[in-house]
């Protein structure tokens, strides 16, 4: 069962991270949901209502959406992408639904996506993931000394012909490349899935590399303003003039 820790005060998060790193040293991830329990760890493909209902292939879907893109995205583009990869992660940059599922190298970045987007009656949750441990536990490979990124082989096989020899149909922890400045400033990671539909939190091998901190309804607005005091602001997770505008209507009480 995945490790719980209630949050109250923004102590309760970082102190229980820093313990983490004394214990096991190495980097760790980090994904906001608004939605606790009730929010899986999963990707958009893997909800539809075809792939849950197993009468779809979530790749052969994420091929013809691919297509799909490949096909009408041309005029809005200011550059094409140069490898599979970048395609997969602009797609999912601009909301077409893939196999990955976002994460940050940054905690306050996915507590600020977990309050911004929780309702007022919902509990909000931070992830936190040691995505070697996880990566070593999905492809079973103790020895593995580093998270896989586009520039590897194997990455690029698993990308074609995922299941194959790199992984067992299990979901991987990858760096992406950044391609946008969006993804730049919050830095963005992912987790690919492949054929096995079950959420990551799900995985027999999860307590391993999962931690779950969740946020109250009641705590929320509290840590929330704290947060914005630090400078986690809207302008900052969305460093656009769209993200500058939100942020100085929030400030103004609108």
């Amino acid at each position: 069962m995945v490790k719980t820790i209630n949050v109250e005060k923004l102590i309760d998060f970082m102190g229980p991270l820093e313990e983490s790193l004394d214990a096991q040293k190495g980097i760790r991830w980090f994904r906001g949901c608004g939605k606790h329990p009730d929010h899986r760890l999963e990707p958009t493909l893997l909800r539809h209502k075809d792939v849950k209902a197993k009468t779809m292939d979530p790749l052969q879907l994420e091929y013809r959406l691919r297509m799909r893109f490949l096909q009408t995205s041309a005029p809005f583009l200011s550059s094409t992408p140069a490898t599979d990869f970048d395609w997969l992660f602009l797609q999912q940059h601009y909301g077409v639904p893939t196999r990955l599922l976002d994460w940050t190298e940054n905690p306050f970045i996915a507590l600020y996506f977990a309050l911004s987007s929780s309702k007022d009656n919902e509990n909000a949750c931070v992830w936190m993931l040691d995505p070697l441990a996880w990566n070593r536990s999905a492809l079973n490979n103790t020895q593995l000394d580093r998270v896989p990124d586009p520039t590897m082989p194997q990455a690029m096989q698993f990308l074609k012909n995922p299941g194959d020899d790199f992984s067992p149909n299990e979901p991987i922890a990858i760096y992406g490349n950044h391609t946008n400045p969006r993804i730049t400033a919050q830095r963005g990671t992912f987790v690919m899935f492949c054929k096995s539909p079950e959420p990551m939190e799900q995985k027999a091998y999860a307590e391993q590399a999962l931690v779950c901190f969740v946020i109250e309804s009641g705590r929320k607005i509290s840590i929330y303003e704290k947060l914005l005091s630090i400078g986690y602001t809207h302008s900052v997770v969305y460093p656009d003039l769209s993200g500058l505008g939100t942020e100085i209507k929030t400030s103004f009480g609108f």
